[in-house]
């Protein structure tokens, strides 16, 4: 994929994760992390108690569908025996439709309006209503109040009444509550609900207003809770108020709610405080009041603008990642996620909430998409270097070849002349490398010998000996009858020197041999000293007259010197990678180790002579690489044959 490509598939995916999340599709996670991450319980309010119909109150006063509206009517006469100690509000979150015995009914409404500030609760039912206009239907409303229960009529007249609907989020957790209902048939009516109600005349007491909380469209606020289930219950139930064991002043001026408190009521519910478990009615309307009366409300930001922004935060975040590397993608995926959940937290804290995982979700998804497209680049240039690799391999190969063919390496080069022998080898560091040996017959009497090493390896060395070795031997060849090594080096430096723009050099011995007569003249540019067997002694190192490298300055002067071989002489002449080999302790294997090797093998042929001494070498060097190409030259001088 090219560059472009990558960037608008990105894109496409930015857009995609904008419309999931829009679509819902981490709604209940994102609200599970909110709940985790924003629902932190606080100290629950001590205006705020609970008489409970718990276990205690069921055993002792019996099943509650047998209880009699005269017990809560007892409960309310107990609250207000002293009149100084009345609670400041009482809220009986128990449904009271309808008419049950006179004499009961008659009792709780009288024990309620001798109390005073009590709000009873009211019920709605939801259902569709069909929108009418003009006799057509044009709409369905699928959250209309289409029934609606209150206190019956005596005691509604005494009270307050608050709605008491509670309608959990599509997972089963209370997260909302609703601020008002509007009956059916009552429009621009509002029944607030009965935290609300218990709130607003509280407050008004204390001579404060109520403040009512931001809502959505549908009339529903989010619900920050104080309390974890049973924080607000002290253990004190309608049996011990009616036994007379609870003093009047544990109520006094207070905030009391009157309602179910045992599992067998079914009126519990998972809430995002605690999902591990239930809390009931009566302390969620507890915890909504402490939110009515400290004013502690949030707003949930809408979807749009927040799809907005996590669109344009994805978009800046993918491109980058796709531009920095994996290390540097996920030091600033993991920042912006951190940077992200703080800011989340502090808007939490000012009274803003906004999905918590929309942004992190989309980022380590975007991240691992800029990871598969690293991946695949990575992949790709491992392809290319491979493919590159294989090229250069091959052309290596195929300069290896045509520098091997460039060296004679049929041996004896001349069977027909007997009196000499020749012998010689390169053994290159790399592929190729940049030493040379050559010989070459310049007439009937006069052999041409050569070793030279090229400055540096591999490819580029291995064409300047090409070039080298091609100028030498037309330099020797083209001579005439002088037969002068030195100006052959003179010429060839002279030609290099012009054409050298990486001013490479090599390093040259060059000899020519008058058969007849064993007389060999030499010129040293630069070269390693050569080694002669004389007929009658050892190997021993001739130290000539070095003369500068070829390719180091046009004008150098190069001098010659002669040698005299008797029949049974030996010559020895190599390059450097010889004497400077290398063993694992980085010692060098030296001329006194080579001239060794030569004098156990002195009365070899030329070609055992450099068996020996390779394998000197490569004894001496171990498991030590290579570091320099290896080359020898031999020659036996035999002297006339008749």
């Amino acid at each position: 994929m090219n560059k472009y490509g990558k960037y608008l598939f990105s894109l496409a995916a930015v857009f995609l994760l904008t419309v999931l999340a829009g679509l819902g599709a981490l709604r209940r996670v994102d609200k599970w992390a909110q709940d985790w991450f924003f629902q932190k319980p606080g100290v629950s309010s001590g205006d705020i108690i609970i008489i409970g119909i718990d276990e205690d109150a069921l055993a002792e006063l019996g099943p509650y569908h047998t209880w009699s509206r005269e017990v809560i009517a007892s409960v309310l006469e107990k609250l207000s025996e002293v009149p100084e100690k009345k609670p400041a509000v009482t809220a009986v979150d128990i449904l009271y439709a309808g008419s049950s015995s006179a004499s009961a009914d008659s009792r709780l409404a009288e024990a309620a309006g001798e109390l005073g500030n009590v709000v009873t609760a009211s019920m709605a039912e939801f259902g569709e209503r069909i929108n009418w206009e003009n006799g057509r239907a044009v709409s369905l409303y699928g959250a209309a109040v289409v029934g609606y229960e209150q206190p019956y009529e005596e005691l509604r007249l005494c009270t307050e009444q608050g709605h008491i609907n509670i309608m959990p989020d599509k997972d089963g957790i209370i997260r909302h509550a609703l601020l008002y209902v509007e009956p059916e048939g009552k429009e621009g009516t509002k029944v607030f609900s009965m935290a609300g109600e218990t709130a607003r005349i509280y407050l008004e007491q204390e001579g404060r207003e109520l403040v009512l909380p931001p809502v959505d469209r549908t009339g529903h606020f989010y619900i920050p809770y104080t309390a974890r289930p049973g924080n607000y219950y002290d253990g004190v139930s309608v049996a011990m108020v009616l036994s007379g064991k609870v003093p009047p002043d544990y109520w006094a001026g207070k905030i009391v709610l009157i309602g179910p408190y045992a599992a067998a009521l079914q009126d519990a519910y998972f809430t995002s405080v605690d999902k591990s478990q239930p809390m009931y009615g009566v302390e969620i309307q507890a915890n909504l009041i402490q939110s009515f009366l400290e004013g502690n409300f949030r707003t949930e930001l809408p979807d749009l603008p927040q799809l907005i922004l996590l669109f344009l935060l994805c978009t800046a975040a993918v491109i980058y990642f796709l531009r920095a590397g994996a290390v540097r993608g996920a030091a600033a995926c993991t920042g912006l996620i951190a940077l992200y959940l703080f800011i989340a937290y502090i808007l939490y804290k000012s009274g803003l909430i906004i999905h918590l995982l929309w942004l992190p979700c989309c980022l380590l998804l975007l991240y691992l998409l800029a990871l598969v497209f690293h991946y695949i680049r990575a992949a790709e240039e491992r392809q290319q270097l491979a493919l590159e690799k294989e090229r250069i391999s091959t052309e290596l190969a195929l300069a290896s070849r045509i520098q091997k063919g460039a060296l004679v390496k049929d041996f004896p080069p001349f069977p027909e002349r007997k009196e000499f022998e020749l012998y010689a080898s390169m053994n290159p560091a790399k592929e190729v490398g940049g030493d040379f040996y050559d010989f070459f017959l310049i007439d009937d009497d006069h052999l041409g010998l050569v070793i030279a090493d090229v400055s540096g390896k591999g490819s580029p060395a291995a064409l300047f000996m090409m070039v080298s070795m091609a100028l030498i031997r037309h330099a020797a060849m083209s001579g005439g009858n002088e037969f002068s090594p030195a100006k052959a080096l003179q010429d060839v430096n002279r030609q290099v020197c012009s054409r050298n723009p990486e001013e490479m050099f090599v390093t040259v011995w060059l000899g020519i041999l008058e058969i007849s007569t064993g007389k060999l003249t030499a010129a040293n540019a630069g070269h390693e000293y050569p080694v002669l067997k004389r007929a009658d002694g050892n190997f021993e190192l001739i130290k000539d007259k070095h003369g500068l490298v070829i390719g180091a300055m046009e004008m150098a002067v190069y001098r010659q010197y002669e040698l005299q071989l008797e029949p049974g002489a030996k010559l020895f002449v190599y390059t450097d990678g010889v004497a400077e080999a290398l063993n694992e302790q980085d010692e060098l294997f030296g001329t006194a180790r080579m001239v060794a090797a030569l004098r156990g093998c002195e009365d070899g042929s030329p070609e055992k002579i450099l068996e020996t001494v390779g394998q000197a070498v490569k004894v001496f060097a171990g498991s030590a690489p290579q570091a320099d190409d290896l080359t020898m030259l031999c020659l036996q001088y035999n002297g006339s044959v008749s």
